[in-house]
């Protein structure tokens, strides 16, 4: 009913402003360099029992805390060994609840247990260059962006390069800076081409599937996109960053805005979903604001996307 309101409604505004009230449940930690701060926070991702695990990327560590937002346990200390991290930017669990990350400076992934004892590491040298965003299949496939190479990776999950796709340029299959990237429960990969500004969707061997640029994306009133992190959602929704929203990538590549800055976002980073009905997203600028933001989230509120003009992604 509330996607009905909003499409039929005279007056959409106070129906969203009504419904969105009291979205933001809290906000975890400042700029700082003690443990719960930040430092341009990047990726997020969420453990099996809900703790949330944060990429600090500046501070080059990982950090994680409970659901409720208590600062648990840090790992990971500045330098270019195995056990160590050189801006780490992507996250993301994989299916045995280890802590999948993307060193950027280092150019590997790495994979840790979730009190930080390192379990593999895997560079590719004169491949992978510096990597970025981050996505783990259900069966346990790795799939990292690297934002020199303009391309997507796909590691089989011992570690070894299964395939990789793109190149710099702006043709369908070409990237410009693919910041971040999420598989769905299709296994289709879902890529925030930022520099391109697009949103591109991929079989998983690499055959494009759809283009969503600026006029798919029907913003109001905004003249530029900044695109940044993706996940999915329990009903198979695809969320992204897109400027200071959090939105919906519906069938036709609209964006449905999902949290705003009227929700206390200013400069949304990276993005995920918790089985408990909540969404995360990390901020980061070059001024204060450096945290990480606990949204409640319904996925059912957004169901008769499926069945209206506007359909939830599922290619």
């Amino acid at each position: 009913m509330y996607v009905l309101r909003r499409l039929f409604s005279p007056n959409c505004s106070s129906v969203k402003a009504e419904k969105e009230q009291g979205k933001l449940l809290r906000k975890i930690g400042r700029r700082g360099k003690g443990k719960g701060a930040f430092d341009m926070p990047c990726g997020v991702a969420v453990t099996k029992s809900g703790d949330i695990v944060v990429a600090d990327t500046e501070n080059h560590r990982i950090q994680i805390f409970s659901p409720e937002g208590v600062f648990k346990f840090k790992f990971g200390t500045k330098g270019p060994n195995p056990e160590q991290l050189n801006y780490p930017l992507g996250v993301a669990m994989t299916t045995d609840d280890h802590v999948a990350v993307t060193d950027g400076v280092n150019a590997a992934v790495k994979i840790f247990s979730c009190d930080g004892v390192l379990q593999s590491c895997y560079s590719h040298s004169g491949e992978i260059e510096f990597p970025y965003g981050l996505a783990v299949t259900h069966d346990n496939f790795l799939v990292l962006t690297d934002i020199c190479k303009h391309a997507v990776y796909v590691l089989y999950p011992s570690g070894g390069i299964s395939h990789t796709f793109g190149s710099y340029g702006d043709s369908p299959k070409e990237f410009d800076h693919p910041y971040f990237v999420a598989v769905n429960r299709s296994k289709q990969i879902v890529v925030s081409d930022a520099g391109n500004s697009s949103i591109k969707i991929f079989q998983f061997e690499g055959k494009i599937l759809r283009v969503f640029s600026f006029q798919d994306f029907k913003l109001p009133a905004e003249g530029y996109v900044s695109l940044y992190g993706l996940c999915t959602d329990s009903d198979g929704n695809t969320l992204v960053v897109c400027n200071s929203t959090v939105c919906i990538v519906t069938k036709n590549g609209r964006l449905w805005e999902v949290v705003t800055s009227n929700d206390g976002l200013t400069s949304p980073k990276g993005v995920t979903f918790s089985p408990n009905g909540r969404l995360i997203v990390t901020q980061s600028s070059f001024d204060e604001k450096h945290d990480v933001c606990v949204f409640k989230y319904n996925a059912d509120d957004y169901k008769s996307l499926n069945t209206l003009m506007y359909y939830a992604l599922s290619i």
